[in-house]
């Protein structure tokens, strides 16, 4: 297991992050799982971690499409946090 601190950070930012070690070099399809979440943003991956922490349900695959923990909400702006921002300005 890598041991992930500040100074391997910067040094693995230097090298523009080439020489980083697998973390699951061996990440074969089970045959089967507890269960699957569809979607690796912040609520799948909530969800494994509640799943696990409180039920002890580790037997799950997450799957993504894209990178792990992004979601479509991070690049897609919510129509509240403007609505919200637009009603602050109208008060003031």
């Amino acid at each position: 297991m890598t041991h992930f601190s500040a100074m391997s950070l910067l040094k693995n930012a230097v090298s523009g992050h080439k020489k980083w070690p697998e973390q699951w070099p061996d990440a074969q399809p089970k045959k089967e799982y507890d269960v699957i979440i569809v979607g690796a943003g912040g609520h799948g991956l909530g969800a494994a971690y509640y799943l696990a922490k409180e039920h002890g349900i580790t037997n799950v695959a997450v799957i993504e499409k894209g990178w792990l923990g992004v979601g479509t909400q991070a690049a897609t702006p919510r129509s509240s946090a403007r609505t919200t921002s637009m009603t602050k300005r109208a008060a003031l």
